[in-house]
């Protein structure tokens, strides 16, 4: 058996499956994040390491003794640092901290951003840990001396199991620090950021042995010592691999706390991406070897359902359960934490009526993350991507009504794997790759995921004008 573990924004998620990849035991918990006025939101180092064991430690003593190996996916940019005895100096910003914006103007003063983006395949954005490091080695100078190594959140967990570190390949093209073409740090990005060297890991592929679980450990959650643990890359990009979007003829549609569109590329269409430079997209390091990724999206896609649920209507998901889909003449603008280049903007309703009512502004607020990503898959379009599937993952598929919208506004079908949990399955897919199981990286989703829901397009003419005219609007209100 395998497990996967998914550290997502909102949730935890915690998964045990079987040779054939069905799920035989599931848990979930919020993710454990710190509100502080000072310094941001923080994510605990010592929660999220007490919810991990108590995951283990409520699985079943049937299944324990089966488990092989540990795969662990998470959020990027978030990071930790360590000390050289292993303990924790300070619990790790969250990836949409905007305490950061010093650090960011800093940089961008003293480097261009297109320099940058040659090096690392990303445009500066204030999210990336650069800015995180940065931060706290201005705001905190004696624990700064104290720092051993940096660790992503699938690599501290990781160390803190097996007591290996490492930076996880994929997740270290979040930092804005890797040089892309070499996949190693980037000395003259060092320089500029002021980052010691000595304070960075060796990047580790995805899918590489890291160690097994430490005895003490392994006595106190009462697993075997044996389980193999590996990383698994961003949470995005683990789904990916998780359905079969590998090919250059297929687009991950991610949705979740945030909203993102994925493309996995080969190294050619990496160096044209690079090339062609367009200032929407992010790229990087696949969890695959010899594999990339093209990245767009915004910060906030289902948060915006999250936001009018439990700050505006105060009441719970159940709202849908009575939901039915308006075409409205109502716009919603999803950027309740800006956008990833301008931390500045904000979200907007535009043209509310006196009839409006729930159903349309859910409505409008479900259209308007649609048309975000349909403007990403038109630049995709113009960077080769062609004759394309989308296949959709993450929390947001559980909402039919989205995938519906969505389809039509894209004018593609969707198609949806039936385990909604693609992130968990894509990391303990990954740990059986380290256990040498299976024959190859693509062998696993090409004879296991292949339980689909296929969504199609309304040929209705409404989708297509209010897209254009929402970009009409989005230019005249953003400048973009």
């Amino acid at each position: 058996m395998f497990c996967g573990i998914d550290v997502g924004t909102t949730n935890i998620k915690f998964l045990i499956f079987d040779e054939s990849f069905n799920v035989v035991f599931s848990k979930r918990t919020r993710t454990p994040i710190i509100k502080d006025k000072k310094q941001g939101d923080l994510l605990s180092a010592k929660k999220l390491i007490d919810e991990i064991l108590t995951f283990f430690k409520m699985i079943p003593e049937s299944l324990k003794g089966k488990i092989k190996a540990l795969g662990i996916s998470s959020m990027g940019e978030t990071i930790f640092p360590i000390a050289e005895d292993g303990s924790i100096i300070s619990d790790g910003m969250m990836w949409y901290n905007d305490k950061v914006m010093d650090e960011f103007k800093s940089f961008t003063d003293r480097i261009s951003t297109e320099f940058v983006f040659k090096k690392t395949g990303l445009w500066p954005s204030w999210i990336f840990s650069v800015f995180k490091m940065m931060n706290f080695y201005r705001k905190h100078s004696e624990a700064s001396s104290k720092i051993y190594k940096w660790l992503d959140v699938s690599s501290f967990l990781a160390y803190v199991l097996t007591g290996n570190v490492g930076m996880d390949k994929s997740l270290s093209s979040r930092t804005l620090l890797v040089n892309v073409k070499t996949g190693d740090w980037d000395k003259e990005l060092l320089e500029i950021s002021e980052i010691p060297r000595k304070h960075l890991p060796e990047i580790v592929n995805c899918g590489i042995n890291r160690g097994t679980i430490r005895k003490k450990i392994a006595e106190q959650i009462g697993i075997s010592k044996n389980v193999v643990v590996t990383t698994a890359g961003q949470d995005h990009i683990t789904a990916s691999y998780a359905v079969g979007v590998h090919g250059e003829n297929k687009v991950l549609n991610s949705s979740g706390t945030t909203e993102a569109v994925l493309w996995t590329v080969e190294k050619e269409t990496m160096k044209r991406y690079i090339e062609k430079a367009p200032k929407i997209f992010q790229g990087g390091f696949h969890c695959i070897p010899e594999k990339y990724y093209v990245l767009g999206g915004i910060p906030t896609g289902g948060f915006c359902i999250e936001w009018l649920i439990n700050k505006i209507l105060k009441t719970s998901y159940s709202i849908f359960n009575g939901f039915k889909y308006e075409k409205s003449s109502v716009y919603f603008f999803p950027y309740l934490r800006g956008i990833f280049d301008r931390s500045d903007f904000r979200g907007a309703f535009l043209n509310l009526k006196d009839s409006d009512d729930q159903n349309s502004i859910i409505s409008a607020i479900l259209e308007a993350i649609a048309f975000e990503i349909k403007s990403y898959l038109k630049k995709l379009e113009e960077l080769g991507l062609g004759n394309y599937e989308i296949v959709a993952v993450g929390g947001g598929t559980r909402l039919k009504e989205i995938l519906k919208i969505k389809a039509s506004i894209f004018k593609v079908p969707i198609k949806v794997l039936n385990n909604y949990e693609s992130t968990a399955l894509g990391a303990a897919m990954v740990s059986a790759i380290t256990t040498g199981d299976f024959e190859s990286w693509d062998f696993i989703p090409k004879n296991v995921t292949n339980a689909f829901e296929v969504f199609y397009p309304d040929n209705d003419n409404y989708f297509e004008e209010k897209y254009m005219a929402y970009l009409e609007l989005r230019k005249k209100l953003y400048g973009f």
